[in-house]
């Protein structure tokens, strides 16, 4: 699931739909890798050490990716400039709507994991091409966030990192706060733009990219692959059964089960690992208040964690999961009890197949570097039979259906009112949405364009259109890898197409291939023709038409092709840049933060237990203020201390799967209820928990508190 610029699902369209009048996620066994999870402060080390060295090889004012032919490349054999960086991205953690399910009053109210931008350069170290890729824990790229990224990065560094060379993709968790897509409307269907939100993201992404540039170092890339099991399953089931049985027979299984990794190693060992593998972050589901980079973000962190070595960064980027859900029960619930259960067992999942795949990764990455990018208009883009095999087509201004509205039952579904799988027009219900909405009515052409979806929203028409048309695609070569970044969710068997059509312009070089969604910017969905015509929660979230991938197949195509003759390939349009544009919302009022007489921010209420054992769960109060005012002017909320010879050192803090915070707005002031669940192994002895904050005094100034609970005795 997902959302857009101008119909967000966690806040653009629901919080005014639902009104009134329509209320309603090394080889190890798994025990072994259990076992070593639970020793949480004695980690595994990998016999990997990390040495950063100065830059090595400083390149500046690269030729044009688009201007030189590929086979002027000479081979690399002999490793590349290597360098990995990790920032923090954090949200608002209080009062924010979250992104991705447009579950009425979903806002944050606290931290569960930190947010994490984490990049990765991957350069030619006798030539000037190179590679740029971002993970990062968010629910979607804006491509404003890309132009403010490469603005920033070329002020520093020149022409070195561009359109061209950059992907940045987002992980697609449904955790995080909304707030920083650039909205082109006052009304209802546009979402709240915080400026700060913004800001603080893509200062974030810049800072991994300037940690990664900084760390360059010789070194070589290995690549290696296999399946993770039970770690998704596809929810639009009756969907892909309307592709050609046929088509289906060729595979074994109707999601993609294959994690693409790849290990950074330099003279010293491992430093860095990347992979790809398709699952919807929605273990934690629109209940969950919390912010958490999902399953993703629980085994990013833990491979981290387990390597011993805090400056390693380990990145499970998101794919292809359009139709793949990490709710194995198929009614928004799975495999575990909670949503906190089901999160830890799919990321272990994939943890523990990353694990083995970066152990015994011997495939060494050889060749060139070079990529290709275009902006393409989709409001009316023309196909040709060769991809349609229905004659010549063409895509339509975009549009969301009533299917969208309706919601991926599987994940929870939507509004009441609207269902999968809705075909007909009704014109009570576009009564109460233009009523509720205040959405301006959508045009017939589009509406025969858009056939067979009842249109819930026109949003490709106008001038300025309510949501940009431009979409950026890129192909970027490594070696024997080919990696497509697309602005898109793509399904399980639409990406199988895209695959195939990109493998068969390549040569025989490419022997791996890999989609990376969600990148440089966000369209909705992907689903083929014919999963399309069923309208199915995904087929109403594609956005430009039934043709959507056919486009996209004969774009990546293009690509792929100049790409391999080594030719040159022009965008014939640009992106309608809207950096600036917005009206920027407070994101809270800087009123002076208030508390009961006598109490002081950071005093700890007192606790109702001081003696515990392993595995209980620790549970202390603070007067606290809206961690929201502050934003984001705080590092950690939390800290977990341990007595150790006399010195109390820190074990835990709020980027730590053990601990919580969770903020509540009294009559009096705010509460920051803080939780640490303890391990099954811990250090028998003394803690206590420290809450961190800041608050706003009588004359508008920001002081930084702190105060400590009391002893915590574990035996």
């Amino acid at each position: 699931m997902g959302v857009t610029s101008t119909s967000t699902r966690a806040h653009e369209w629901q919080m005014a739909l639902v009104s009134p009048i329509l209320h309603s996620t090394i080889s190890l066994h798994s025990a072994q890798y259990l076992k070593m999870q639970n020793s949480m402060y004695k980690p595994l080390k990998f016999s990997i050490i990390v040495l950063v060295l100065p830059a090595l090889f400083y390149l500046t004012f690269p030729l044009s990716a688009n201007s030189k032919n590929t086979n002027q490349h000479q081979p690399v054999d002999d490793g590349f400039l290597l360098g990995s960086g990790r920032a923090d991205i954090t949200g608002p953690a209080f009062g924010i709507a979250m992104w991705g399910f447009g579950y009425d009053g979903q806002v944050t109210e606290g931290i569960h994991q930190r947010l994490h931008s984490r990049a990765f350069i991957i350069a030619e170290p006798n030539s000037q091409q190179r590679l740029l890729f971002v993970s990062a824990d968010i629910g979607s790229i804006e491509h404003n966030i890309t132009l403010e990224v490469i603005d920033r990065l070329k002020s520093v560094y020149g022409e070195l990192y561009t359109l061209q060379n950059v992907i940045l993709s987002a992980t697609h968790t449904h955790s995080g706060p909304t707030g920083y897509w650039h909205s082109r409307s006052d009304g209802g269907l546009s979402g709240a733009f915080y400026q700060e939100h913004f800001e603080s993201i893509v200062s974030g992404i810049v800072q991994s990219v300037k940690t990664a540039h900084n760390n360059l170092q010789t070194g070589s890339l290995f690549i290696n692959s296999g399946d993770v099991e039970n770690a998704g399953i596809n929810r639009s089931r009756i969907a892909y059964e309307q592709n050609p049985a046929a088509e289906r027979a060729k595979y074994s299984f109707n999601t993609e089960k294959k994690m693409t990794l790849l290990k950074f190693t330099n003279k010293m060992g491992a430093f860095a690992m990347l992979n790809w593998f398709a699952v919807h972050p929605t273990s934690m589901t629109y209940y969950n208040r919390l912010i958490s980079g999902d399953h993703k973000g629980y085994a990013a962190r833990e491979f981290e964690r387990l390597t011993g070595d805090m400056q390693f960064v380990g990145a499970f980027a998101q794919s292809t999961p359009g139709d793949v859900t990490a709710n194995l029960n198929l009614d928004n619930t799975g495999p575990g009890v909670d949503d906190f259960d089901s999160t830890k067992i799919i990321g272990t999942r994939q943890l523990e197949v990353a694990l083995s795949l970066f152990e015994t990764a011997n495939e060494k990455i050889r060749g060139s570097i070079d990529y290709r990018q275009i902006y393409v208009n989709l409001a009316n883009y023309s196909i040709s039979d060769e991809f349609t095999a229905a004659g010549p087509q063409i895509t339509c201004p975009s549009a969301y259906g009533y299917s969208f509205a309706g919601g991926s039952s599987e994940d929870g579904a939507g509004h009441f009112l609207f269902e999968e799988g809705m075909t007909e027009q009704s014109f009570i219900l576009d009564f109460l949405v233009k009523i509720t909405t205040g959405s301006e009515s959508y045009s017939e052409k589009t509406q025969v364009c858009q056939h067979p979806k009842p249109i819930l929203w026109e949003t490709g028409t106008g001038s300025p259109p309510l949501q940009s048309q431009i979409r950026s695609v890129s192909i970027i070569r490594i070696g024997q890898l080919a990696i497509l970044a697309l602005p898109t969710e793509v399904t399980t068997m639409a990406a199988r197409r895209l695959k195939n059509t990109v493998m068969s312009k390549l040569g025989g070089w490419a022997k791996h291939i890999v989609i990376a969604g969600y990148s440089n910017g966000y369209a909705g969905y992907v689903t083929t023709p014919e999963e399309y015509r069923l309208q199915q929660y995904e087929g109403g979230h594609t956005l430009h038409g039934q043709w959507s991938l056919p486009a996209y197949q004969q774009i990546a195509a293009q690509l792929a092709q100049a790409l391999q003759t080594g030719t040159p390939i022009a965008s014939q349009v640009n992106y309608d840049d809207w950096r600036g544009k917005s009206k920027s919302m407070p994101l809270a009022i800087s009123s002076p933060s208030s508390l009961p007489k006598g109490k002081f921010f950071g005093e700890a209420l007192p606790l109702q237990k001081t003696k515990y054992v392993k595995e209980e769960l620790v549970k202390v109060q603070f007067w606290s203020s809206n961690p929201t005012s502050s934003y984001p002017n705080v590092n950690s909320f939390i800290e977990v201390r341990y007595l150790q010879n006399g010195q109390w050192i820190t074990i835990a803090n709020d980027a730590d799967w053990s601990t919580k915070i969770h903020w509540s707005a009294e009559e009096q002031g705010f509460i920051a209820e803080i939780s640490w669940q303890i391990p099954d192994a811990p250090d028998s002895g003394q803690y206590k928990i420290i809450h961190s904050g800041r608050y706003t005094d009588g004359n508008g100034n920001q002081v930084d508190f702190n105060g400590a609970s009391g002893v915590i005795q574990i035996e």
